[in-house]
């Protein structure tokens, strides 16, 4: 029966399609174990100078995708997007299968012009791709890894056994506010697609406010996404405590944006690598220093921005937002 199981086990994988990158199919495990082991195979003497396994930690829309492929352009390492490989180590995938899909997805991404939801994530002159001295290895995808923990208390465990590699966990954190706001607009993807077809800030913007009006997207903060990011604060706060405070790297978004060449060096010396100085010029390009606050594309309640304090002040890493958890009316 648990072989049966295993046949029917799907995993949801991205769906790259150039600039039009935004959906995800589920493939059968089986499918993408053999894949992962052909890949890793034809890649074995490159896989055996991983040194180390980099998993992110994170919500949706804290900036923690262009951080990972901020990483992936780095000359030493290679991070997929969107592969969940937390996903794959609970489905009971072998590292070394991973290693192989992991490398498979940045790959095949930057083939795409690493477009997603109508963004390119592309460094203009880094080499994405195969490097010859590979020493860093991971997945970028932040969220479901905090989810499968929500699932399955032993998937730290299952990943230390899994591999001889050191890991390490990236935690990106963004103004709550900011993250729930999103997470209220994109709640049915059409947000994506108005994002997708408008390229220009005034065009987005008016479009945005026209399906807001429709009823289409979220026009007020959402109590069921305030929620969600509840669940998400108190399962990385459970998280934490079963890992050794060497292997967390906490990244403030704002304090990044605002400083990218320090932010990347802290994240090259956390992962053993060397920042070139044309790495830091390079990926400092893709950063916006001043961001934009998702917080006012919607309205707020009273009790709900109070509520949101309340969660900033229950979790340690959150902290730091508990000055700027306003809205301006």
């Amino acid at each position: 029966m648990s072989q049966l199981k295993n046949l029917r086990t799907t995993h949801s994988v991205p769906l790259f399609d150039n600039d039009k990158s935004r959906k995800h199919v589920s493939i059968p495990i089986w499918k993408l174990t053999i894949k992962g082991k052909f890949k890793a195979l034809q890649r074995r003497e490159a896989f055996s100078s991983v040194d180390k396994f980099v998993q992110f930690l994170s919500f949706p829309r804290s900036g923690h995708s262009l951080i990972g492929s901020l990483l992936d352009a780095h000359p030493n390492a290679v991070i997929s997007h969107e592969l969940d490989a937390m996903g794959l180590v609970h489905k009971g995938v072998s590292i070394k299968s991973i290693y192989g899909l992991i490398e498979d997805n940045s790959n095949t991404f930057t083939k795409h012009g690493r477009f997603w939801n109508g963004f390119s994530y592309e460094v203009k002159g880094q080499p994405h791709g195969q490097p010859d001295n590979l020493t860093v290895i991971g997945d970028k995808k932040g969220d479901w890894a905090v989810r499968w923990f929500e699932k399955d208390a032993q998937l730290i465990t299952k990943l230390r056994n899994s591999t001889d590699d050191k890991i390490r966990w990236i935690l990106v954190t963004r103004n709550p506010l900011d993250n729930i706001a999103t997470l209220s607009l994109r709640k049915n993807r059409t947000y994506d697609e108005v994002r997708i077809q408008n390229k220009s800030g005034d065009s987005f913007a008016a479009e945005l406010k026209s399906r807001q009006d429709s009823g289409a997207i979220a026009a007020a903060a959402r109590d069921d996404m305030i929620a969600d990011y509840r669940l998400l604060c108190n399962t990385i706060s459970n998280m934490q405590r079963e890992l050794a405070e060497e292997e967390v790297l906490h990244v403030i978004y704002e304090d990044f944006c605002g400083d990218p060449a320090k932010g990347l060096r802290d994240i090259c010396n956390f992962l053993g690598l060397e920042p070139s100085s044309d790495y830091l010029q390079n990926c400092s390009k893709k950063i916006t220093p001043s961001l934009h606050k998702s917080r006012q594309r919607v309205t707020w309640s009273h009790e709900q921005v109070n509520e949101v304090k309340s969660i900033a002040q229950s979790h340690n890493f959150l902290n730091c937002y508990l000055d700027d958890i306003i809205i301006n009316d």
